[in-house]
């Protein structure tokens, strides 16, 4: 047999071909890079530099103390104080960022949390019975 069946290539076994490389143009460790002006080492990616930014240090005032926080912390404090001088868009960012930290609460009440709740339920209730009743009678007096 000449030819190498279609599962051989010229080096070896390997099967090459859609989404493989080809064995004789592939680069081998130890060879020079196929990509020299590449990435140079020690370089920092974006997200790292974007954690560093926000992890730097520096005095700033909150309330009546000079405190060391991080730039990341230190923006939410603003958008806290933002938000409380009735900013719309910061109001509108602390409630998605509300729901995207704020975990639900999803412990079921306790049995005294619901007595005590049907308990206060009762009392509105008779509450505006009563009220209702008065003020039914005040119309009907002509008040």
């Amino acid at each position: 047999m000449d030819k190498k069946s279609n599962d051989q290539t010229a080096k070896g076994s390997t099967k090459w071909g859609y989404k493989k490389t080809d064995p004789d143009s592939h680069w081998v460790s130890g060879a020079p890079s196929p990509n020299p002006a590449g990435r140079p080492k020690g370089s920092k990616n974006q997200k790292t530099l974007y954690h560093e930014a926000m992890g730097v240090k520096i005095l700033a005032k909150l309330g009546d103390k000079t405190k060391l926080i991080a730039k990341g912390a230190l923006g939410y404090h603003q958008l806290a104080n933002k938000s409380a001088g009735g900013d719309l868009k910061a109001i509108a960012l602390q409630v998605q960022l509300d729901a995207k930290f704020d975990e639900p609460d999803t412990t079921p009440p306790s049995a005294a949390d619901t007595a005590s709740d049907l308990g206060t339920l009762d009392q509105y209730i008779a509450l505006q019975a009563k009220y209702t009743k008065l003020s039914a009678q005040a119309e009907a007096a002509g008040e």
